[in-house]
């Protein structure tokens, strides 16, 4: 059976971004227009920019703002089971922590993720997997 090829990192970061769109979309009824996704190592990091939804703006131009945060604050909290679901199938790796945070004067909301090992990629360049950097300098050092 051949072995299926790994999303290069450009690919797999669209496809967190659209999968995060999707999410938004589904569970909240809300579009996110600008998301961008940066994955270095184990930390998958995503920003959504205009992530307050309209039931939340409303609270908050009816001088409502602590329960328009304290509605942010559960909405975030009831999709970080989903945001773990969806970062996990979309990096093929268990993920161990999701920290969510969002601030409401500015309407951004940050998406931290850890992953238990390094997301396989495909290098560009090479046509190669990018292999794990987990091995130590010393290791490299007998090799020569």
């Amino acid at each position: 059976m051949a072995e299926s090829l790994s999303p290069t990192l450009e690919q797999l970061q669209q496809e967190l971004v659209q999968q995060v769109i999707e999410l938004y979309r589904t569970h909240l009824g809300h579009e996110l227009l600008q998301v961008s996704c940066n994955i270095v190592d184990k930390t998958i990091t995503i920003l959504a920019e205009d992530s307050i939804t309209r039931l939340e703006q409303f609270l908050g131009d009816n001088q409502q703002i602590d329960l328009a945060l304290q509605v942010r604050s559960n909405l975030l909290k009831s999709l970080e089971p989903h945001l773990q679901s969806l970062i996990e199938r979309a990096i093929g790796v268990p993920v161990v922590d999701v920290i969510c945070n969002s601030t409401f004067e500015t309407g951004r909301t940050s998406i931290v993720a850890l992953s238990a090992t390094i997301p396989k990629v495909l290098d560009l360049d090479t046509g190669k997997r990018v292999k794990q950097r987990l091995k130590s300098d010393s290791n490299s050092d007998s090799d020569k």
